[in-house]
Order: C-alpha cells, then sequence, then structure tokens
C-alpha cells in the first residue's frame, strides 16, 4: 500500500499542473498498468518506452514512432521526432506521459543520441507548454545519467 500511496502522489503531481510539463526522472515503482489505469481515469494517457536493447538514435526513432502511434510522414530523424512530439493532435487525453523505461540504456551505448534526445524532448515539452497544447510529460525511469534532470 505505502509505494502505491506514494505512486499516487507523483502523478497527482503531473495531472494537477502541480510542475511544470517536462523531463523528470521518475522514482517511483508503480506498475505500469497501474500507471495507465491512473493516467485513464484523469483523462490522460500514458505511453510506455521500453529502452531495454535501445542503443541507437534509428532505434530510438522507432520505438518512438511505435509507441506514439506517429503518422506516415515521420521521417525517422531528430527534426521530425521533435515535430511528432510538438504535435501529438492524432492522439486523445488532456495529457500525455511518456513513461521511458531503462533510459539508461541509451545514455550507455550511445551518449550523443541520448544528449540529443533528452534536449528533443525537453524543447517539445516546453514548446507544447507555450503553445497551450496538452502537456506532455517525459517520465524517465530506471538508471541512468541524473545531471540536470529534476526528480518527480
Amino acid at each position: 500500500m505505502g509505494d502505491e500511496m506514494r505512486y499516487v502522489g507523483r502523478l497527482e503531481v503531473v495531472i494537477g499542473g502541480g510542475r511544470p510539463a517536462g523531463v523528470y526522472r521518475w522514482l517511483s515503482r508503480a506498475h505500469t498498468e497501474s500507471v495507465r489505469r491512473e493516467l485513464s481515469a484523469a483523462g490522460w494517457t500514458a505511453h510506455v518506452l521500453d529502452g531495454r536493447g535501445l542503443a541507437d538514435a534509428p532505434g530510438l526513432f522507432d520505438r518512438c514512432a511505435k509507441v506514439l502511434a506517429f503518422p506516415a510522414w515521420f521521417g525517422r530523424n531528430w527534426d521530425a521526432l521533435a515535430d511528432c512530439l510538438g504535435d501529438l493532435g492524432w492522439l486523445p487525453g488532456k495529457g500525455h506521459v511518456l513513461l521511458w523505461e531503462q533510459y539508461g540504456v541509451l545514455a550507455r551505448t550511445d551518449p550523443a543520441a541520448w544528449r540529443r534526445a533528452l534536449a528533443v524532448f525537453a524543447a517539445a515539452t516546453e514548446s507544447r507548454r507555450e503553445s497551450g497544447a496538452a502537456p506532455l510529460y517525459v517520465l524517465l525511469r530506471g538508471t541512468g545519467p541524473t545531471d540536470g534532470i529534476p526528480a518527480l
């Protein structure tokens, strides 16, 4: 019960707007399906990005395209990723949470791709905030770089 209570409190910060949309390390061990249910009950959508075996930028592009149901025009490059993340108009929900499990795998195998991905995700969450689009939170879970990434 204790883990569930902490988990609900952390998601309340997201759903209730207690923290601005952005990229955060998520310290919860809540089960992925519990996360989906909680967000869905609030009208939000959870998207789980499985980072196991994610070793390079093309792999990230492919997984994001699948998880976020990117349109056929997605060009599988950094600019196209930024464009799609900035839009997401094809997805239902008052807001979106991308839960990136095992994010540290990409950081270890391709540090340059990791840094670029982090910058693209951060810029997308900020531009969505500024434009009034449905919020996008990117929650990083697992072990990996922590420098400059606030915990939630």
